[in-house]
């Protein structure tokens, strides 16, 4: 698979904080996290920028199965000393294909 072959797959993955109107198969329950020093509470701080690298190998991840999206997601934090860890998991489904007749 191209390297441009690899981003549009990527980009095709589904994440969903919760389940989807489709029929699926479950492939595995899959993890990431990241170390930040950032105040995840400022003001100023770009959750999304903080996030886009999780949610990146939460597909990588997906992509690795073969499979269609990664559902019921969850995103959670935990402080110790001057830093916080940012977890991710999810459980990683294959749509199954229908035909209609």
């Amino acid at each position: 698979m191209t390297t441009e072959e690899n981003f549009d797959r990527l980009e095709e993955i589904v994440l969903s904080t919760g389940d989807v109107d489709r029929k699926y198969i479950v492939r595995d329950i899959i993890f990431c996290g990241t170390e930040t020093s950032t105040n995840l509470f400022a003001p100023e701080t770009d959750l999304n920028a903080i996030l886009t690298p999780l949610k990146n190998d939460l597909k990588q991840q997906a992509l690795s199965y073969g499979a269609d999206a990664v559902i019921n997601c969850h995103f959670d934090y935990h402080r110790h000393q001057d830093k916080i860890d940012v977890l991710a998991y999810g459980t990683v489904v294959q749509f199954i294909q229908s035909t209609i007749g």
